[in-house]
């Protein structure tokens, strides 16, 4: 059985207006030749005439095919006629990976990687459109939408200062697509630095029918740029390293407030890594590199501090001198007041001041009240009444330490005295013992006392009959400490690690915060209470924010400083690993199907075109 390419086949029927047309055009009768002799003088133009026989058939045959044609058409369109067409099926949806990441601000020339690959990008949209940004984590910037939309979106995109995920950003292309016939297009340098091996999910798409190409946007880039960078609270260091294959030399500038504070300059061998450190400037400031180069992105790093860079510290003590007093009077962010009682307003410096407005205040052999010079009756009042407003205290152990009335101060619960060695040994690791944790017993002590601790203490360091020697609690708003090593007979007073412990321990009560939260990565995503965010290029509301910009955000009135500081991310030089296409002609070939493509309206334009050509001519004949 043979298929006819008609939709309809009965219209065919239509054909025979056809055939009556034509037995109509033959039946009309024939014009005869008469001679009338008053016309006689024509005959004389009879050879003129003969010349234009030829054009008068034709314009007389001219009308006769125009209405042929016109009517045959008409009579074809009522069958519905279609011809079969090969198409490529992959072009009625297109996703569209953008690699976003740091590597694709390298120039050459002016002209950088992301520029080369949003104008390919651009040129390949077609049918309905996805768009997905290839960061760290890849994000999803358009959706299904026609190319006019598309343009527009990839206009708006600008590249960002994170790693590369190009293998995660494929299958997400993957599930965007679905089951719909479609391609999808990745545009990158693919310097891939995160995320599953593109080749591999390739290879998988591929096994699925699904049409992938890349696109190589890589180019010639030279780079040195700032590739680590450790922030603490007094000093930071910072590492360069020269990606080049010949020697580079850079100036490294430490800039606050738009002034460079110091600069030093370093010269860099081929391949290599250089460092030096200097003094971590308060607030915020940047390290830079001058001259810049291809890469931008990693010629800068920024560094945030916490707000409030010191913390006031007030000593209670009846001794004159002590390792306490010059461990906390060494720390960089202890601003210490020691005052010797009776009297807690005016310092050992003879200044006035206004002892229970400081962030922590610690009890040191102190004298007690029936002794010369001991603490006033009522003073552990005030002090409790500071504790329960959300002030911090720690109380050190003493001889006779049970015989003052400290009240309900303590966390623990102090038995006797025991004149006995001991071990004094980590219970719990935390800020303030992470430096015992690869040996937990860090010193000894000849004496100490017997304790319980009291509910919802926390026992950071205990002696060998586990009596609590270090020890935490909450009061109210306030905190309290239990410092039960009496230095006297313990060797710790005289360790490195004992100014670092009272510095940290001082630290964690005030809930002094750590540098390390004001100094990010990017690509990193944080929750935070819905609200209004500066990012080093814009504002936004939100409650979870992506720091995939360098620079300085802002939010919960603070301040942060967010750095690429990523090696692999930084090495530009490194060739495209992109592989030939050999598999999508392949691809293609199974995906190319046969479409069935209506020819009513195509014939229908061209009736109109002989309706139109006959109402001309027979204007033109002077018949209208």
């Amino acid at each position: 059985m043979v298929n006819l390419p008609f939709q309809r086949p009965i219209g065919l029927w239509a054909l025979i207006a056809v055939a009556v047309f034509v037995v109509l055009y033959l039946r009309r009768p024939k014009p005869q030749d008469k001679v009338i002799p008053s016309l006689m003088f024509i005959m004389q133009d009879n050879k003129r005439s003969r010349q234009y026989s030829f054009f008068q058939k034709l314009m007389t045959n001219l009308l006769f095919l125009l209405q042929l044609f016109s009517i045959l058409g008409l009579s074809l369109v009522a069958a519905a006629p279609f011809a079969k067409l090969r198409y490529d099926e992959t072009l009625e949806n297109t996703v569209i990976i953008l690699d976003v990441s740091a590597s694709m601000q390298a120039k050459e020339k002016g002209i950088s990687r992301f520029d080369k690959a949003l104008e390919e990008a651009k040129k390949s949209l077609s049918g309905r459109n996805s768009i997905i940004m290839a960061e760290n984590a890849p994000l999803i910037a358009l959706e299904n939408e026609n190319t006019d939309i598309a343009l527009d979106v990839l206009s708006k995109i600008k590249p960002r200062a994170t790693t590369t995920n190009l293998g995660d950003a494929l299958l997400l292309a993957k599930d965007v697509l679905g089951d719909k016939p479609g391609r999808i297009m990745v545009f990158s340098d693919f310097l891939a630095t995160e995320g599953p091996d593109i080749s591999v999910v390739k290879a998988a798409l591929s096994s699925e029918d699904k049409i992938v190409d890349f696109v190589d946007a890589s180019n010639n880039a030279d780079n040195v740029g700032i590739i680590r960078l450790e922030v603490t609270k007094y000093n930071t260091k910072v590492y360069v390293k020269n990606f080049n294959n010949a020697a580079q030399e850079r100036v490294v500038k430490i800039i606050k407030d738009n002034k460079v504070i110091t600069q030093t300059k370093v010269s860099l061998p081929a391949k290599s890594i250089e460092n030096f450190i200097f003094d971590t400037p308060a607030g915020i400031s940047k390290v830079e590199l001058d001259p810049k180069d291809d890469l931008e992105a990693d010629d800068i790093a920024y560094i945030a501090t916490p707000p409030k860079s010191r913390n006031s510290v007030l000593l209670i003590t009846n001794e004159k001198s002590s390792n306490l007093e010059l461990a906390l009077s060494a720390a960089k962010d202890i601003e210490l007041n020691v005052v010797n009682p009776p009297v807690l307003t005016i310092n050992t410096k003879k200044e006035k001041i206004e002892p229970y407005k400081h962030d922590a205040i610690i009890v040191y052999k102190i004298n007690n009240v029936n002794k010369r010079d001991g603490i006033v009756p009522g003073t552990f009042d005030d002090i409790g009444e500071y504790v329960d407003k959300g002030g911090s205290l720690v109380i050190s152990a003493q001889d006779d330490l049970k015989e003052i009335s400290i009240g309900d101060l303590s966390v623990v619960e102090l038995r006797h005295k025991l004149n006995k060695p001991t071990k004094v040994c980590v219970e719990t690791i935390n800020q303030i013992t992470k430096q015992f944790e690869k040996e937990k017993c860090f010193t000894a002590a000849g004496s100490y006392f017997g304790a319980d601790a009291k509910k919802g203490t926390i026992i950071f360091a205990s002696a060998n009959d586990k009596s609590p020697l270090i020890a935490y609690g909450e009061r109210k708003k306030g905190k309290a400490a239990y410092y039960g090593i009496l230095d006297d007979t313990s060797d710790f007073k005289t360790l490195p690690s004992y100014p670092i412990f009272w510095n940290s321990l001082i630290n964690f009560m005030i809930g002094t915060e750590d540098i390390k939260e004001f100094n990010h990565k990017t690509g990193k995503i944080i929750t935070i209470g819905e609200q209004k965010v500066k990012t080093p290029s814009s504002s936004l509301v939100t409650s979870k924010l992506l720091m995939d910009e360098a620079g300085i955000y802002e939010f919960d009135n603070k301040k942060f400083a967010v750095n690429l500081l990523d090696e692999k991310e930084s090495d530009i030089s490194l060739p495209s690993k992109v592989e030939a296409q050999k598999e999508r002609e392949k691809l293609l070939q199974r995906e190319s199907k046969e479409h069935d493509f209506n020819l009513e309206l195509v014939i229908l334009g061209l009736v109109f075109l002989f309706m139109m050509a006959e109402f001309i001519y027979i204007k033109m004949r002077g018949d209208v």
